[in-house]
């Protein structure tokens, strides 16, 4: 496949590369890991195979071979060009068969902010430390314009199955995001602890694949104290010295010397996933104990899909190599 245009920010993401932080290297991965895993599934691959992250305006990407794919996250209002000019809408989380000489286009961002798109097979990238995920710092996987990612050809298929609402994130405008208790919480005024729960925060411009900074009414510590740098990690909501909050998102750094106030329940990563600027959320504290049994209960679905997927699709001639 060759990007003819390569849109805003797009990225090769898998699940990340997380077993390198102590030494300071960046996890990155996929903004929502469980879109990507489930449109992965959806496809019969591994569910941590790499796909393609991306933002509106979105890219262009021409399919020079047959290719089977599927498109799940944000909906960009997805369609086919063919090369006499025919135009096809095609669904999100659905398993779509291209023909060869088919263009991907995106028409409108109709909701959320990052799209996903999956390939049967997976993508030819280059793999740096276990992980395929885009690192911009080293310019290490990095999309442009005219470059070509080799694909798996596949065999024709009448097996193109459809992802339920049921089994895809609770996507929303203006989510209620919970929490856990952070390490430095308690260090909170009983003011600012109030206001941690009560208010709606704004997410900021200044916020990227790093993190997302918050706009509210500023929070304060019963006292000012020196804290020793930290381990951080996706989702973290640390306090910052102008008395607002940044939640810290896929390409957080490894440690953190700024008040831990809260962590981001797993389960809710991928809701604040699709949120971007402009986009307000509100915050709800739950016990550790809620928190595993909501993961716990998200995981057996997937595993679920997963049984099922992998009964289907052992039925079926098994894809070509190239």
């Amino acid at each position: 496949m060759q990007f003819l245009k390569p849109g805003i920010l797009s990225t090769i993401q898998d699940t990340g590369r997380n077993a390198y932080r102590y030494s300071g290297i960046n996890p990155n991965g996929a903004m929502d890991k469980t879109a990507a895993r489930l449109l992965n599934i959806l496809l019969g691959n591994d569910e941590n195979e790499a796909v393609i992250e991306f933002h509106f305006p979105a890219p262009e990407i021409l399919f020079e071979g047959a290719a089977v794919i599927a498109i799940g996250g944000a909906d960009f209002a997805p369609y086919l060009s063919n090369e006499n000019g025919g135009i096809s809408p095609i669904n999100n989380w659905q398993a779509i068969q291209i023909p060869a000489g088919n263009t991907l286009k995106f028409r409108k961002r109709i909701n959320g902010q990052r799209a996903y798109l999956a390939v049967k097979e997976g993508i030819h990238a280059q793999t740096w430390l276990g992980s395929k995920s885009t690192n911009s710092l080293l310019d290490f996987n990095t999309i442009r314009s005219r470059q070509r990612f080799a694909l798996s050809s596949t065999n024709p298929t009448a097996f193109l199955p459809y992802l339920g609402q049921s089994v895809r994130p609770p996507y929303g405008a203006s989510p209620m995001i919970r929490l856990i208790k952070g390490n430095e919480y308690a260090l909170l005024t009983g003011e600012s602890k109030t206001l941690l729960k009560d208010q709606t925060f704004t997410i900021s411009q200044q916020s990227n694949r790093m993190g997302y900074r918050l706009m509210g009414e500023t929070l304060q510590l019963s006292e000012k104290i020196e804290l020793v740098s930290s381990a951080v990690d996706f989702g973290t909501v640390q306090l910052l010295p102008d008395g607002q909050l940044i939640i810290l998102m896929a390409d957080h750094q490894t440690t953190g010397g700024y008040p831990r106030v809260g962590n981001v329940v797993s389960v809710d990563l991928p809701m604040l996933a699709q949120c971007g600027p402009k986009d307000n959320i509100r915050f709800q504290f739950i016990s550790p104990k809620e928190a595993e049994e909501l993961l716990i209960l998200r995981e057996k679905e997937i595993r679920k899909l997963k049984a099922t997927m992998y009964y289907f699709y052992s039925k079926l001639p098994t894809s070509v190599g190239i």
